[in-house]
């Protein structure tokens, strides 16, 4: 699993981290939106893949992922478009077949092999630390994919949500803190329970910005935070 755990990161840092909203209108209204998101899918991956560059499947296996992103991505947004209210269940598949499609790595001789960096001692430890690797993709899905998550749930199932209801720059950064310390609370406490039950308070820290003063939008992004802690929380 340790190539697959490389390229499921390398996807979230594309996809989300990458997402800035400017790119994101331009896939709205342009193909040429999706292209640079693709190329910039291919470059991430290419980079977290580095120490195995030098065997052509990684290549070939590359090109596969950013054709396929590719098309997903244009069906998805044409979908998307024509029927709004699907919006969840659009992006929640276009996710799920993203990460088969990246298992298919798993398939591949090459996968077999641990590499990393041997002429750099502190890259090489990072690198082939599955563990930091598995923390990195918890803080993602935390955070980022978190706010565009949420932002798709908003847009099936909540009336009247703006077009981009949790992923402004604005409100990504401000959800990307709250969901943190909510995810830190549930992650290191040693009384669960008790770190759950005190975790809404940090949604006091709100009520000052009156565009974060959204109760169903603070239980929402609560409840998601508290569900995958404590799942990263027995995994890791």
């Amino acid at each position: 699993m340790f190539l697959f755990w490389k390229v499921l990161l390398a996807h979230l840092v594309a996809d989300f981290v990458f997402q800035f909203e400017g790119l994101y209108q331009l896939k709205v209204r342009s193909l040429w939106g999706h292209i640079l998101h693709v190329l910039i899918h291919g470059v991430v991956l290419l980079l977290f893949l580095y120490p195995y560059l030098g065997n052509p499947e990684i290549w070939v296996f590359a090109a596969a992922v950013m054709i396929f992103h590719l098309i997903q991505d244009f069906i998805k947004y044409t979908l998307t478009k024509k029927i709004p209210k699907n919006t969840f269940l659009y992006f929640m598949t276009d996710q799920f077949v993203h990460v088969l499609v990246l298992g298919s790595i798993l398939i591949l001789p090459i996968s077999s092999e641990v590499r990393g960096f041997p002429n750099d001692a502190l890259l090489d430890a990072v690198y082939r630390d599955n563990t930091f690797t598995l923390f990195l993709i918890f803080f993602i899905l935390l955070t980022v994919a978190g706010s565009y998550t949420i932002h798709a749930f908003y847009r099936s199932f909540v009336k009247n949500s703006r077009p981009l209801y949790g992923i402004t720059s604005y409100e990504i950064t401000y959800t990307l803190l709250e969901r943190s310390i909510i995810g830190i609370i549930v992650l290191v406490t040693p009384h669960l329970l008790l770190g759950i039950l005190l975790t809404p308070l940090v949604g006091l820290a709100r009520l000052p910005f009156k565009k974060m003063r959204d109760r169903t939008g603070f239980l929402i992004s609560f409840s998601y935070a508290v569900l995958l802690s404590l799942c990263f929380r027995i995994v890791l």
